[in-house]
């Protein structure tokens, strides 16, 4: 079985999928949004370089990294009905650290952080069904939860939050 990891180009999830690649033995289902396979990988190894020499890259690659490319904003990410069903059987474990970080544009964060958000969630639902599920981890930015009001809350006191990157 295999962990499934969103944001691997990023920079927090290029440092994740190498510390999952070299701490441990599961294989890795990643989604890299590109046109082609060659688009993929050199994305990949843009994001990997400063963790792995090329040669340790590639063997990782080809022996425990599949890659799926896809779209996270797309249904089912823009796979394939055989690359969606692979997908959901080879999963167990799910770590969603994609977002979208541009403040100028609305409809990205909201595509991206969001209808991305639940498109992983329902990957998570289908390999629950069908082979259980250990984990399901989501990575969020700090921006989703605002700016706090400098006040102090009692203890066991709700603190008063202002949204700031939300549009009113």
């Amino acid at each position: 079985m295999a962990i499934f990891v969103t944001g691997s180009t990023g920079y927090l999830g290029s440092y994740l999928v190498a510390g999952l690649v070299t701490g441990y033995r599961d294989t890795m289902n990643l989604l890299v949004r590109a046109k082609t396979e060659q688009e993929a990988r050199e994305r990949l190894w843009t994001s990997l370089q400063l963790h792995f020499d090329f040669p340790q890259f590639a063997e990782y690659l080809n022996t425990r990294v599949r890659v799926f490319r896809g779209d996270l904003t797309s249904e089912r990410f823009g796979l394939s009905d055989d690359e969606y069903h692979a997908l959901v059987d080879t999963t167990d474990s799910l770590i969603h650290c994609a977002a979208s970080l541009n403040r100028k544009s609305e409809k990205q964060c909201l595509n991206v952080n969001l209808r991305g958000t639940l498109e992983v969630i329902q990957l998570a639902r289908r390999a629950q069904n069908r082979n259980g599920l250990r984990r399901y981890s989501h990575v969020s930015t700090v921006a989703v939860a605002g700016i706090t009001i400098p006040t102090r809350a009692p203890k066991n006191s709700a603190s008063t939050w202002r949204i700031s990157s939300c549009p009113t």
